[in-house]
């Protein structure tokens, strides 16, 4: 889903918690710094013990250098670009701020690098790409905040779970020597690593307003 529809999607939900929360709160921005990047958000009750929340993250970072994976002495540039909207349901068992969370992310992350490196042992001009997610990521976790129905004035949010990815490496290489074959085997190498992003460990910290 491009960006655009991610936004849209979110505007959607956020114009409608309001609506939802039937309990009559304003409900509650915050602002939260992520292993997704900077997130802003919504909150609002639609019940005693529940409340539904929107967010947007996005980050961007960039260095060049040597990256392991095409070998020693690579002169590579990576940019990391971060954009997600995750959508979640809270849920507050107790009478505090302790919460379980569920929902989806719309996960737009990704990793492109380029330069010169070396595609299976053959020095080559490279260009990689790493999509974290071609869907949607299920996310589940736990976290603390003030309930939106409750609080007034600013408070803390805290946020700790996991985020199943569907991440998928793309790699095209030219150079003296190189075949599909060696592209090919570099890109089982690439997807091997980033299989381990699969189960993304999330942890959020910020500020919230409640109105």
């Amino acid at each position: 889903m491009k960006l655009s529809k991610k936004i849209t999607l979110l505007a959607l939900v956020l114009g409608t918690l309001p609506v939802a929360a039937l309990a009559g709160d304003a409900g509650t921005i915050y602002t939260q710094l992520s292993t997704n990047g900077l997130g802003l958000g919504y909150a609002a009750s639609v019940s005693k013990d529940w409340a539904l929340r929107g967010q947007f993250n996005s980050y961007k970072y960039s260095f060049s250098g040597d990256v392991g994976d095409f070998g020693a002495g690579s002169v590579l540039t990576v940019d990391l670009k971060m954009e997600s909207v995750p959508i979640l349901a809270d849920w507050y068992p107790s009478d505090g701020g302790f919460r379980l969370s569920g929902g989806v992310v719309f996960n737009n992350n990704k990793i492109t690098v380029a330069g010169t490196g070396q595609v299976n042992n053959k020095p080559a001009t490279v260009n990689a790409e790493i999509k974290m997610s071609d869907t949607v990521s299920p996310y589940i976790g736990l976290g603390y905040s003030s309930r939106p129905k409750d609080a007034k004035g600013f408070g803390f949010v805290f946020d700790l779970g996991v985020m199943v990815q569907t991440p998928k490496a793309t790699l095209s290489a030219t150079g003296a020597g190189v075949v599909q074959s060696d592209i090919d085997a570099q890109q089982v190498k690439m997807q091997d690593s980033v299989d381990k992003l699969k189960n993304m460990p999330v942890l959020g910290l910020g500020i919230s307003y409640s109105f």
